[in-house]
């Protein structure tokens, strides 16, 4: 598409890959982005300094093009898989060396994961190249959270400093000071550790995830209570991560695959609750609420909103809960969904979800129904992912398909409000850190 203003409001508000290309069609520069529209409109920004590399890329520039994706994971991996196709020019110039960085996984009997800008160690494992050494450690990071492992230099005795906040764990510098049968034991963890490291940055995410479950009702069964939280944990980490990971050749044979995979989990999800909302003919717009707090302070709820299955995250919506009198979530729950249908400048949505069961349902339920709205409205358990609908005067429960489009579309949906709403009260409580008093600003 052609770099026009009109061009740059409609970019997507979804996490991607961008190109642009010079008017002989040839790639000059490619990026990854968390907010395709956000971060390219950046390159456009007038009031912001420029460097003479962007400038020259701009005005080089005839048209750009993007590729939706369905995480940040994937755009990571999507970006360094078509630079290494490429080799576009203004990617060699932005490089911070004379090479890309690669994730090294040394071949030692503790392996470490490092930083290189070769590929010159016999027995090692590469992964990448990666454009950014910035971008790497961001995602290593997050792994190391999931599966810790260590970087110390191996004739180093004493526990890193990683060991002390749980990301390098077993370190195995406190391995060697420990009895045999322990140290086997711990040695298997950590090797366990770097081998599904190895599986992740492979984009085998579905294998990793899948031993993760095993594991977990294996520690249950055992009533290794304990040991199964742990595995909880990674498995939500990791959730968050890859969201639903497709690999990177998917999106090269077919660059629009994200947008048909929303338009059919929109298509299901229509399908699907036709049955029991008679006026429901399409969704395009759909409304998804949560509440986030804490014993009852900073209160804060979302409003976030999807059209044709994608974010449109300039109408999302955040409040803070104006009075916290003897209130609990769902009464919150009530005051954030009142204040939104008094702005009838907004538009009216297709469907509105909550996050909640039959309580939640009714209440938002009857608030349409006293401003005299025809808005179906559908709740979703997240311990069950169960679907509570409204039937014949009645609530009834529902349950899909773990491979269910539609389900999909919906978890999508409850789990970017969840964010939303979580990081808004991250901001209240920091801002009442600082100040010493509870912020008394309202959106």
């Amino acid at each position: 598409m052609k770099l026009s203003q009109s061009f740059l409001n409609q970019l997507p508000q979804t996490a991607g890959v961008y190109q642009f290309y010079d008017d002989r069609g040839s790639i000059l520069y490619i990026g990854k982005a968390k907010n395709l529209k956000k971060r390219i409109k950046t390159y456009f920004n007038k009031n912001q300094d420029v460097e003479l590399k962007t400038k020259q890329l701009i005005k080089r520039s005839a048209h750009l093009k993007f590729i939706n994706v369905t995480s940040e994971f994937e755009a990571l991996l999507l970006e360094a898989e078509l630079i290494k196709r490429h080799q576009p020019k203004y990617n060699v110039i932005w490089k911070d060396d004379r090479h890309y960085i690669y994730i090294k996984i040394t071949n030692e009997e503790f392996p470490r994961i490092l930083l290189s800008r070769h590929e010159n160690e016999i027995g090692a494992n590469y992964f990448g190249p990666f454009p950014s050494s910035g971008i790497v450690k961001e995602v290593l990071g997050y792994i190391r959270s999931i599966f810790p492992y260590c970087t110390q230099n191996p004739r180093i005795k004493k526990g890193c400093f990683y060991s002390h906040i749980g990301l390098c764990k077993p370190c195995p510098a406190q391995l060697k000071q420990i009895d045999c049968h322990n140290y086997k034991i711990g040695k298997r963890l950590y090797l366990e550790n770097i081998k599904r490291i190895k599986i992740l940055l492979q984009g085998k995410t579905g294998k990793v995830k899948n031993c993760l479950q095993r594991q977990m009702k294996n520690f249950s069964k055992k009533e290794e209570f304990e040991q199964a939280a742990i595995i909880r944990d990674r498995l939500a980490k990791l959730e968050y991560l890859i969201t639903s990971y497709h690999p990177t050749g998917i999106y090269i044979q077919n660059p629009l695959f994200a947008e048909q995979l929303w338009q059919q989990e929109e298509k299901n999800l229509t399908d699907f609750l036709s049955d029991y909302f008679s006026t429901l003919n399409i969704i395009n717009r759909i409304e998804c609420y949560d509440i986030s707090c804490l014993s009852g302070k900073f209160a804060v709820g979302s409003m976030i909103t999807f059209i044709n299955g994608q974010p449109a995250k300039d109408h999302y919506r955040r409040f803070k809960i104006k009075s916290l009198t003897k209130k609990n979530d769902l009464d919150m729950l009530k005051e954030v969904v009142k204040r939104r249908l008094r702005h009838q400048e907004w538009l009216k949505p297709d469907l509105i979800i909550v996050d909640g069961g039959r309580p939640q349902l009714a209440s938002v339920k009857k608030i349409i129904l006293e401003a005299r709205l025809d808005i179906p409205v559908i709740g979703l358990v997240k311990s069950r992912e169960k679907l509570v609908i409204p039937y014949r005067k009645d609530f009834i429960d529902l349950y899909l398909s773990s491979d269910s489009d539609a389900l999909h579309l919906i978890q999508r949906l409850r789990d970017e409000a969840h964010r939303f709403a979580h990081r808004y009260h991250e901001n209240i409580r920091l801002k009442s850190l600082i100040s010493g008093v509870e912020s008394k600003e309202t959106i």
